[in-house]
């Protein structure tokens, strides 16, 4: 019997595996990076492998030479292994792997299409409903609706991005969405420009539909990688403003601040700190939630039997695991 044999009618989801395991089914690699053992110092293989269901990290330690050289992120492979777990988590070891055949037809491309991890089109239709309820200024509005038209489809499946929080097909959405939330909540209490903050929310991170790629491989692009989310999301800004007759001046440089400085300092990225209370804001928010997403995933993805997760780098400390 042929080592990658299998009834064609036995699935394996990435997420429906449990340690213990038998792995025999076709994965997409989303990531892939030769790496050496601290302990025995031999090479062995760090991979992310993805389909509809979701993503696991999976690990080769043998063979590594030929895999390495097979191997290539964005392509779909049948993998053989077992789900091991470590540090409370399933993982994939792979001992063997095969590029597609033509006779592979168990294998569906659309098994391999991400999905948002909640309903997108409901929440994409929530926050446009924030825009359209609260934005009333002639430019302001129009400039909200030419987003909505140009970029929801591809702003709605985007990531957020790539790995520190909301690294998730939908989690650009997701975040500016609670952005869209908090500035509701929050620009009223201090007597802030609600309406300017809304659109800064919508346009500040724009550029990450840009910066990076997802299919058929999670990577960044030329663009993002020589320019970055805040320059592309300030050009595609002005890309629209230039496109609305008699857009005031003093209106578009307030908006291009908010895009510029949300980072809140040069040494995070931003072109300019903020200058303004509604800059000021947006950034503070902005780092709020992503905070916020940081440490759910962290407790999420934490060991459940530790008090208190590995030092995160992002957060700079460890975490409570106690939920």
């Amino acid at each position: 019997m042929n080592l990658f044999d299998k009834p064609k009618d036995a699935a394996q989801p990435l997420a429906g595996l449990k340690a213990g395991e038998t792995v025999n089914w076709y994965y997409r690699v989303q990531e892939i990076s030769r790496r050496k053992s601290l302990n025995s110092k031999k090479d062995y293989l760090d991979l992310v492998v993805v389909d509809r269901s979701g993503r696991m990290p999976a690990k080769i330690w043998d063979n590594v030479e030929p895999l390495h050289k097979m191997l290539q992120a964005g392509s779909i492979y049948r993998f053989v292994g077992e789900v091991r777990e470590y540090r409370g988590k399933p993982q994939l070891a792979i001992t063997r792997a095969r590029p597609l055949e033509p006779a592979d037809d168990a294998c569906l491309p659309e098994d391999f299409d991400e999905r948002p991890p909640f309903d997108s089109a409901a929440l994409l239709q929530e926050a446009f409903s924030i825009l359209d309820a609260h934005v009333k200024d002639p430019h302001l509005r129009r400039l909200s609706e030419m987003f909505q038209q140009e970029y929801g489809p591809v702003f709605a499946q985007a990531y957020g991005a790539q790995k520190i929080h909301h690294a998730y097909a939908g989690g650009l959405l997701q975040h500016t969405h609670a952005l869209l939330q908090l500035v509701l909540a929050v620009a009223p209490l201090y007597g802030l420009d609600t309406e300017l903050l809304l659109v800064g929310a919508l346009f500040h991170d724009i550029g990450k539909t840009e910066e990076f790629k997802t299919q058929p491989a999670l990577e960044t692009t030329l663009a993002g990688g020589l320019l970055g989310h805040l320059v592309l999301s300030l050009s595609i800004f002005l890309d629209m403003k230039k496109r609305i007759p008699d857009f005031p001046e003093p209106l578009s440089v307030r908006l291009q601040h908010l895009i510029v400085s949300h980072h809140g300092e040069k040494e995070f990225g931003s072109p300019e700190v903020p200058r303004t209370r509604e800059a000021y804001l947006l950034h503070v928010l902005d780092l709020l939630d992503s905070r916020m997403s940081i440490f759910a995933e962290q407790l999420k993805s934490g060991e459940p039997q530790k008090l208190f997760s590995e030092f995160n780098q992002a957060l700079g400390t460890r975490i409570l695991l106690d939920k």
